[in-house]
């Protein structure tokens, strides 16, 4: 199928988490006809990822989409499910974010070879990343050489598209503390103790929260993303959850960043600036979720296939760009599951945002470099 049809195909279909049956049963048919022996791993009834595996010669190399959107945000000029092509712009959700790295992968998988190829078509990574850790589960990563994602990964990939290799990401968790207070009548504030002000001054010290830095990765950065806490009817307010949002670089993990935010909390008591109301302290958690945050990695620009494919983009556009991603994917599962990985995308921008669109000219060129590294 010509490469823009089988784009238009993949944006026409609804796939916004967690409804991504439809676009899953069309690239199971698709592997089929590429020759790929092809199996479901699900995470839940009807929902559910597709691999492939094809070729027999040396340890398989892994491509990687994930076949989930969002929502469509905003306001759209056009309809968020038809490809809309516009000089080198094509417009729809998910055009960018990342039905194009899916049909890269596809068009390129066209390519013969008896190299072993395995392909992974993940659910759920705009949310927590239920299917991905579902494929680590199931060990079909477990004799991986190396996998290539193709979703375009910020800052340069926007920029650059193909010509950018993504070797890390930063990791992200979220920490959840609970703040005690003393309830008392607000008549009477004196006989209580308000958990809104000392969750106000816990704020302004979690402000403060020093990360460990990556000489490779972006810096850490972290915000608050939540406080909850109110007073019911005339009372001293006598509990707040507050969530920080954090993303680390190596060597942080989350148990590292949990670590360092008790630090706070104690300093914070020692300091006097917070007391117990009755012995009861301050409480912080990892925020529970179904799935494990993923962890910051890095890829060794060393390693055989980096410099394989550098080769190829060199060759093609005379340079690379070496870039690391922002936020966290899919792909630090995999890694934290033993698997390098490199990511090369297209160009584009608005994802997760209305009119979002990809690069025909970057898409196309997609194409090309990973056909170029099957054949390689």
């Amino acid at each position: 199928m010509d490469a823009i049809a089988l784009l238009k195909d993949l944006v026409s279909i609804d796939s916004i988490f967690p409804n991504e049956q439809n676009i899953a049963k069309y690239v199971e048919r698709k592997l089929t006809e590429l020759d790929f022996k092809v199996k479901k791993i699900a995470i839940t009834q009807g929902r559910y990822n597709i691999v492939g595996e094809r070729g027999s010669e040396g340890r398989p190399i892994l491509f990687y989409g994930h076949l989930d959107t969002v929502p469509a945000y905003g306001k759209w000029e056009s309809n968020p499910h038809s490809l809309v092509e516009n000089g080198d712009r094509l417009i729809g959700l998910g055009a960018f974010d990342m039905k194009s790295g899916v049909a890269a992968i596809l068009k390129a998988c066209e390519t013969k070879t008896n190299r072993t190829i395995k392909v992974v078509f993940a659910v759920d990574e705009e949310n927590i990343s239920e299917g991905a850790h579902a494929i680590v589960k199931s060990g079909f990563l477990k004799d991986v050489d190396v996998g290539i994602s193709t979703e375009s990964p910020d800052p340069l990939g926007p920029k650059f598209g193909p010509q950018v290799v993504s070797l890390g990401r930063r990791g992200r968790c979220v920490i959840e503390i609970g703040v005690p207070g003393l309830s008392a009548h607000g008549a009477n504030p004196e006989l209580g103790k308000s958990a809104i002000s000392d969750a106000a001054r816990l704020v302004i010290e979690l402000e403060k929260l020093n990360l460990q830095e990556n000489l490779l990765l972006p810096k850490p950065t972290h915000f608050i993303r939540k406080i909850v806490g109110e007073s019911t009817s005339l009372s001293i307010p006598d509990r707040v959850v507050i969530e920080l949002d954090v993303h680390m670089v190596p060597p942080d993990t989350p148990q590292t960043v949990l670590e360092a935010v008790n630090q706070i909390i104690e300093k914070c008591y020692s300091d006097k600036k917070i007391s117990s109301p009755n012995g009861v302290k301050i409480t912080a958690r990892l925020k529970q979720r179904k799935t494990p945050y993923g962890t910051p990695y890095v890829t060794d620009k060393d390693n055989t296939h980096v410099k394989r494919i550098s080769e190829i983009i060199q060759g093609k556009y005379g340079k690379v760009h070496y870039n690391y991603g922002m936020s966290v994917a899919d792909e630090n599962i995999f890694a934290a599951a033993g698997v390098p990985m490199i990511v090369v995308g297209p160009s584009g921008a608005n994802e997760h945002s209305a009119n979002e669109w990809v690069s025909k000219k970057s898409y196309l060129e997609l194409i090309e470099v990973l056909k170029a590294f099957i054949e390689s």
